[in-house]
This record gives C-alpha cells, sequence and structure tokens, in this order.
C-alpha cells in the first residue's frame, strides 16, 4: 500500500498532550516526520488504508493529505 503525506491539526483543549496525540498517531500506523507544538500541527506519512482510523483519536480535529504540485520543466512546450 502506498504512503500518503498528511497533515495532523490538534484540537486546542489537546495541545498541552500534543506528544500524547502523537504517539497515538504513530501507534495507528502514522510515521511522524514533525511535530509543530505551537500550532498543533503533526505531519508524516501512512498507508492510504488507514488514513480514516486516525481521525477516531482522542485530540484530533482534522486530517487532511497534504498536496504536491510538479511544474513543468523550463524547455517544455507547456508553460
Amino acid at each position: 500500500m502506498s504512503q500518503i503525506k498528511i497533515s495532523v491539526s490538534v484540537d486546542e483543549a489537546h495541545l498541552p498532550q500534543i506528544q500524547e496525540v502523537s504517539q497515538h498517531l504513530q501507534s495507528s500506523g502514522m510515521k511522524v516526520d514533525q511535530t509543530l507544538s505551537s500550532i498543533g500541527i503533526i505531519s508524516g506519512s501512512i498507508p492510504e488504508d488507514r488514513l480514516n482510523s486516525l481521525r477516531q483519536i482522542d485530540g484530533v480535529q482534522n486530517v487532511e493529505t497534504q498536496q504536491s504540485y510538479q511544474l513543468a520543466p523550463p524547455n517544455s512546450n507547456i508553460q
């Protein structure tokens, strides 16, 4: 199963416990790359089939997939 990059928002009530929320996310299969305690965001990746399970974790406000863009090379016909 392919990994997708995600950002998890932690609700305000759980900001003091963001490290615990991060541990629960890891236990659910998320590979945590970064925890931004000051803004309540945890970023990382997870197998796509496990994505919905993260929404059930106490303290998780929102789970969003990260978007990526690929620009055409400078010498391509379409700019």
